[in-house]
């Protein structure tokens, strides 16, 4: 996930990031210093949120990227986080509805971008289904 998805993930919660994710992404958000009931981003994600959100990003411009790269980033990073927990790559292909190839390649990016060059767990492309 985007550092500025984390940063508002890690103020508002996961749910409400996707909200806004989902209602403006592509675009830039412009979050006041103080947000009422009735401001789109109230309405969007809910009063507390909203104010949570003003309280840490205060007159703000929030670049929140578009929806579908926002969702493949997050998806990417379950899958990497399962295999690393001890998933085999058939087992993820089976529960993310992609191929074992996309799995690979979902892998191969994240390793890339955690800096990991341990492939000892990528040998296991023919592994048994997880129970």
């Amino acid at each position: 996930m985007q550092k500025v998805l984390r940063e508002i993930a890690d103020v508002i919660g996961l749910p409400a990031c996707l909200e806004l994710v989902s209602r403006w992404g592509g675009r830039d958000l412009y979050v006041p210093e103080s947000i009422g009931r009735e401001h789109p981003i109230a309405f969007a994600i809910g009063f507390e949120a909203a104010q949570k959100l003003s309280a840490e990003f205060p007159c703000c411009t929030l670049s929140l990227p578009i929806e579908r790269n926002a969702t493949i980033d997050l998806r990417n990073e379950l899958i990497f986080k399962e295999w690393k927990d001890g998933a085999s790559v058939l087992r993820l292909s089976h529960r993310w509805g992609l191929t074992r190839p996309g799995i690979d390649a979902v892998l191969a990016k994240m390793q890339a971008r955690e800096g990991s060059t341990d492939d000892s767990r990528v040998a296991d492309l023919f592994g048994s289904i997880d129970p």
